[in-house]
């Protein structure tokens, strides 16, 4: 955790005078993006969560996932074994068959971290910009994903339904979804979607909207879901490059 503050310190000596710079002034029109992030414990995600929590008064926070990929699941608990031929265990001449869990810390909470160590820096964070969410606020926002198995979309997590729940509601703004790491709590979120609205007379109108609202940000296709779910059962969804 003293890693963790003094890399969020660092940060915040690091982008201070932008934040300072990208103030709103009084009686400007918000025109934030919305925006969930999806995140595996990796450590870049890490460094990529600090720096967003720091940029978050351009943002409207919809959703912080824990999220799984090949490279990181937490495993049911139940001794349930996961395998999937050319993972990091079954290449380069190693194979260790299939495994309970995947570089999972049994204990990782590193999004409650980063929001906790917010938490901290908040009162001089508001202090150069008072639209710095509330650290109540990003808490409320956090939700654990689909992290059981790799690219296991098979049923709904509290995650999935945040990303359902936004992309059901009754505004119409562009939503963001990142997913830094697999795409599986997406996927089920929309899988979910499709589930409960197919075969109504709503689904016409509920598949527009949400075609119309989702902008996915993927970093790669890191449990295989966006080619075996996503890309051939919504492939009108809008996508953005994600940065280097």
């Amino acid at each position: 955790m003293n890693k963790l503050k003094c890399l969020f310190l660092s940060g915040l000596m690091a982008v201070m005078p932008v934040c300072m710079s990208g103030q709103q002034t009084p009686g400007e029109k918000s025109s934030k993006p919305r925006v969930i992030i999806t995140c595996d414990p990796e450590l870049d995600d890490l460094n990529s969560l600090i720096r967003f929590l720091l940029f978050s008064t351009d943002f409207r926070v919809e959703g912080l996932i824990y999220a799984s990929s090949q490279f990181h699941w937490k495993g049911d608990g139940h001794g349930t074994k996961w395998y999937v031929p050319g993972r990091e265990y079954s290449r380069n001449g190693i194979d260790y068959g299939p495994m309970e869990s995947w570089r999972w810390d049994p204990d990782e909470r590193f999004i409650d971290d980063a929001v906790e160590a917010y938490e901290k820096v908040y009162p001089n964070l508001k202090v150069h910009d008072p639209s710095y969410p509330t650290p109540e606020y990003l808490k409320s926002k956090v939700r654990i994903g689909n992290i059981e198995f790799d690219g296991d979309i098979s049923k709904d997590t509290p995650g999935s339904e945040l990303i359902k729940a936004v992309l059901l509601d009754d505004c119409t703004d562009p939503v963001f979804i990142n997913a830094w790491g697999g795409g599986s709590t997406i996927a089920r979120a929309l899988k979910s979607i499709q589930d409960i609205y197919e075969h109504t007379d709503a689904w016409k109108g509920i598949r527009e909207k949400i075609i119309g609202k989702v902008v996915l940000s993927l970093s790669g296709d890191q449990d295989d879901t966006y080619a075996r779910y996503i890309r051939p059962f919504w492939p009108e969804l809008r996508q953005m490059e994600m940065g280097g």
